[in-house]
Parts: structure tokens; sequence; C-alpha cells
């Protein structure tokens, strides 16, 4: 198990890695790269900011890169951390990003992320939202709409469409199933709350 996840990891890293320009790769903002973006011949960016592949944080803003950047890669977070976009691996004591995650995000304490395509797991786990699928694995785990699952004791969504499972599951509306000690969906049009199953489709 352990193996597999370590060539996981490396798989995402050079997975980012290989999307970028080599200018990007040395985190070096160059406007040629970024009009070439934005020009549509930056296929794989997330967005025209300045990118690396690398990342170190001790606690925002002292980091290698400012929080501007998009990181497309590898970040390591001793403390806490902040970027704009990430594909790739998050690993650190608090990951935050302002924008997309499409990776996974492994945090001590948590992670936080408008947007995540992937995987969070830690303590706290906190998205705007996810559009293509996506697993929070943790204590508590928050999400404004959320598609995919969340797995934890404590598991609380505005609209999730999926599964919540866990101890306390919470949504304002479900497209899905929650299984867990106390499920409430609190605008559902059948069970508003019901012990060790509920769904709404």
């Amino acid at each position: 198990m352990k193996s597999f996840i370590r060539w996981m990891a490396i798989g995402i890293v050079v997975w980012g890695w290989g999307t970028m320009t080599p200018a990007a790769q040395l985190g070096r903002s160059v406007p040629e790269v970024v009009d070439n973006v934005r020009a549509g011949g930056g296929e794989g960016r997330i967005s025209g900011n300045p990118a690396t592949g690398l990342q170190l944080a001790l606690f925002a803003p002292v980091q290698i890169f400012p929080a501007n950047y998009d990181v497309y890669g590898f970040r390591l977070n001793l403390l806490y951390g902040l970027n704009q976009n990430l594909r790739g691996l998050d690993l650190g004591v608090f990951n935050d990003i302002e924008g997309l995650v499409e990776g996974l995000q492994l945090g001590v304490v948590g992670n936080r992320a408008q947007s995540l395509s992937g995987v969070q797991i830690g303590l706290y786990n906190s998205i705007g939202g996810s559009e293509n699928g996506c697993l929070q694995l943790g204590i508590f785990n928050q999400a404004d709409d959320v598609m995919g699952c969340q797995l934890g004791p404590v598991n609380f969504a505005r609209q999730a469409n999926g599964a919540q499972i866990g101890l306390i599951n919470i949504c304002d509306t479900m497209t899905g199933v929650q299984v867990g000690l106390i499920n409430i969906i609190s605008q559902s049009s059948f069970l508003v709350f019901c012990p060790i199953v509920n769904a709404q489709f």
C-alpha cells in the first residue's frame, strides 16, 4: 500500500510537470509564455497566471513564489501555503488554494480549495464546489456544492450529488444517498431526517 501511494504521488508530480512549458517549470513569469497561454497555445494550463513546478511555503506570504502563482507539480507547506491554482500534489500542515485543485491535497490539519477535482485528506476539508468529481476524507468535511463523496464523522454540504457517509450527514439538497447515524436533507420533498440511510433522487 505504501509503495502504491508513493508511486501515485510521483506520477501526479510528473504529470503536472509535463504539462508545463520549460519557463513555467523553472517558476519564471515570462510574458511570452502567458501570452501564448491566453492565445490558446498553453494546453493543459488552468489559467494565464505565472506558474511554478515546485513550491515551498513556511507560512504565507513567507514562501518561495507569491500567492498569485499557480503550481503544476508539487507544493510543500511546512505550516501554511497559499496559491491560486494547483495541479498535482499538495502536502503540508494546512493547504490553501484560492481557485482550482486537480489532484491530491494531503493536510495534517486541513485543506481548502474553491473548486476540487480530486481528493482532499485531512482533519478539516473545505471546498466551494466540484464539477468533475471529488472525494473528501476527514473528520469534518464541508462543501458548498459537492459532486462525489464525503467520508468522515461529520459531513456538511449545501448541495450534494453523490454520497455522504459518516456519523452526522447534513445537506440542504441531495441527489444521492446519506449513510450514517444522523442524516438530514433539510429541503427534501420526502424525508428531512432519517437515521441509518436517507436518500433523495
